[in-house]
C-alpha cells in the first residue's frame, strides 16, 4: 500500500482551481493531489443552488476515496454554511461526506472556524473581497452562529475598490495581487480591534502575499485557500513552510 500521503480536492463548479497544485508546495514532506471538481458546468452559483448539491459532493468524496486518498479537501467557502442553520447543521455535511467516503473530510469555511479557535481568537473583520451583499451578509451571520464577535464586514465594492454595481462573475476569477493585497489593508486598518482577518472567496489568492501583509497589519491572517491547507497539513501530521505565515507555527 502506498503511503504517500494523497489528498483528493473536490474543486468548486466550473472554476479552475489552483489548490491541488499548490498545496504540495506549501509542505517539506512529499504529497500527491487528486481532483473531482462538481460536475455542474452551468452551475448559478445562488446560495440557495449551493446549499443542495450535498449529493454532488458526496459522490465527489466517494470517487476520491476510490481514487486512494486518504483525505478529502473541499475547496470554496459557501458548500458548508450557505443554507446551514447552525454550526452543528454545517458540520453534518462534512461529516455524511466523511461517512460515505470512509475518510477524513475538511470543508473550507470550517477550516476557517477551527483556525481561529486555533488561534484564540474572538473579535473578528470580515474581508470578503469580490462577494456581493448577500453573499457577505450570509457569511458573517455564519461566524456568529460560530460564537465570533464580527466588528467588520466589507467587499470590494464597500472599500471603493471596485465599482458598487460589480458582479462577482465580473471579478470573482480574476483576482489580482494587487487587488488582494489592497483590499486586506483597507479590511485591517478600519477594524483595529479584530484579533485576526477573515479573507472569504477561493478565488482571491493569498499565498503568496500572507507572510508579508501579517508583518504589516500585526495580526492573522486566516483566508479560505490557505487556512485550508493549515488543516489538510494538521491532519496528515505535514509540516508547512515559513511562507504560511502564522499558520506554521499553530
Amino acid at each position: 500500500m502506498n503511503k504517500t500521503p494523497t489528498i483528493g480536492f473536490v474543486s468548486a463548479p466550473a472554476w479552475f482551481d489552483p489548490a491541488p497544485s499548490e498545496f504540495p508546495t506549501v509542505v517539506e514532506e512529499y504529497v500527491r493531489t487528486q481532483q473531482a471538481p462538481l460536475l455542474l458546468p452551468d452551475f448559478d452559483y445562488r446560495l440557495e443552488s449551493i446549499a443542495l448539491v450535498q449529493p454532488e459532493l458526496n459522490h465527489c468524496a466517494r470517487s476520491l476515496a476510490a481514487m486512494g486518498c486518504q483525505l478529502v479537501a473541499q475547496v470554496g467557502s459557501p458548500f458548508a454554511w450557505a443554507g446551514a442553520l447552525s454550526e452543528a447543521d454545517a458540520r453534518k455535511r462534512c461529516d455524511a461526506m466523511a461517512t460515505l467516503a470512509g475518510i477524513p473530510v475538511i470543508m473550507t469555511s470550517l477550516a476557517i472556524i477551527d483556525g481561529l479557535r486555533a488561534l484564540g481568537a474572538k473579535t473578528v473583520a470580515l474581508n470578503c473581497t469580490y462577494y456581493e451583499r448577500e453573499w457577505r451578509d450570509s457569511f458573517e451571520t455564519f461566524l456568529k452562529m460560530c460564537i465570533f464577535d464580527v466588528c467588520h464586514a466589507s467587499t470590494l465594492a464597500d472599500q471603493g475598490l471596485v465599482p458598487p454595481d460589480t458582479r462577482m462573475e465580473d471579478i470573482g476569477w480574476a483576482m489580482t495581487d494587487d487587488l488582494t493585497r489592497r483590499s486586506i489593508l483597507a479590511a485591517a486598518k478600519a477594524s483595529p480591534e479584530a484579533d485576526a482577518i477573515v479573507v472569504t472567496g477561493a478565488g482571491t489568492r493569498t499565498l503568496s502575499l500572507l507572510a508579508d501583509l501579517e508583518s504589516r497589519i500585526h495580526r492573522p491572517i486566516i483566508a479560505a485557500d490557505t487556512v485550508l491547507y493549515w488543516a489538510i497539513a494538521r491532519s496528515l501530521h505535514l509540516t508547512l513552510k515559513p511562507a504560511m505565515g502564522s499558520l506554521e507555527t499553530l
